[in-house]
């Protein structure tokens, strides 16, 4: 997948889009290049949620610096703890997470079966609305299951068992991890929603390439199309000489 954030094209990716799901997809395809192996919008869709995550941490890493840093402060002393986390860290937990094909939970006698929620699934369920988050897990949960019938009337308690088992199949898609600080040895446990990271960061990059466009044309006098047609590696020059004063 090529880089984010050196053509005209990502200028057009509207991170406001209110269905996020709808939004990962779009960026991915955006990105996906030539590759011969990618029939599309739908081929991103029909992905775990767990491996489009990893494709779009994948982008930022292209981008910007392949370790992730998360700063936070440790439940007890307050110390300010810095959790670092490697592209290759989290791609290894999604191979893990890639030999589950179905999650099975036992009730009543029974082995309720569901498959992983795919993007698809993600952009339906983000265009539908719930009056609670029981209602929203019923429904997700049903439409998982590979026996539908077999899911219906399921209590709270065995949806919430059935949501962690889910979630443990797909480990980056409601991230958490638990670290020691080093100043009063407490055990913190910490959530991190790395697609929120991920879209911030884009969108971030998005903006400096505004930025970059802005400067060049006040400075040069070149419309948007002339600043394109020149190389992002000569941009950045340009960008260098005119911090300098040149």
């Amino acid at each position: 997948m090529r880089r984010f954030g050196t053509n005209e094209s990502d200028l057009a990716i509207d991170f406001a889009a209110g269905n996020e799901a709808v939004l990962v997809t779009r960026i991915l395809e955006h990105c996906a290049g030539d590759a011969a192996d990618v029939a599309g919008a739908d081929s991103f869709r029909s992905l775990t949620v767990g491996r489009r995550l990893e494709r779009l941490l994948t982008l930022v890493a292209q981008s910007e610096s392949s370790t992730f840093t998360f700063p936070f402060h440790c439940a007890a002393c307050h110390e300010h703890i810095e959790l670092e986390l490697t592209l290759e860290e989290l791609r290894e937990q999604q191979r893990q997470a890639d030999a589950i094909e179905t999650v099975v939970v036992e009730h009543g006698g029974q082995s309720l079966e569901f498959r992983k929620p795919r993007g698809s699934d993600q952009e339906l369920w983000g265009g539908m609305s719930f009056p609670d988050q029981a209602e929203a897990l019923r429904v997700m949960v049903g439409t998982l299951a590979r026996r539908p019938e077999a899911a219906a009337n399921l209590d709270i308690h065995l949806i919430d068992r059935i949501d962690e088992a889910l979630d443990d199949a797909d480990p980056l898609v409601n991230f958490r991890c638990r670290i020691t600080c080093a100043e009063c040895a407490t055990s913190n446990e910490l959530a991190i929603d790395l697609c929120s990271v991920a879209l911030g960061t884009l969108r971030r990059i998005q903006r400096q390439l505004i930025v970059t466009v802005h400067r060049l044309a006040s400075h040069y006098h070149w419309s948007e199309q002339e600043i394109f047609a020149v190389p992002h590696w000569r941009r950045q020059e340009y960008l260098e000489l005119i911090a300098a004063g040149a």
